[in-house]
């Protein structure tokens, strides 16, 4: 089911807590389902940001030698 187009089209606002507490709980299952694959190595894990220290630090190495 399509929480978010229920949201939208409900009048009941206590409907519409409703759906928001199933999506948040959702959000976690999602999370958690991802977390289990990366861990299992089912998924890889998403690119990281590139440590650019690191990169500075390797190009002023070669830059002495």
């Amino acid at each position: 089911m399509n929480y978010g187009a229920a949201i939208s089209m409900s009048m009941c606002w206590d409907i519409t807590s409703e759906y928001s507490r199933q999506l948040a709980k959702i959000g976690q299952f999602a999370e958690d389902g991802a977390n289990i694959m990366i861990n299992q190595e089912w998924l890889e894990r998403p690119p990281d940001a590139a440590d650019r220290g690191e990169f500075i630090k390797h190009k002023n190495d070669e830059a002495s030698a």
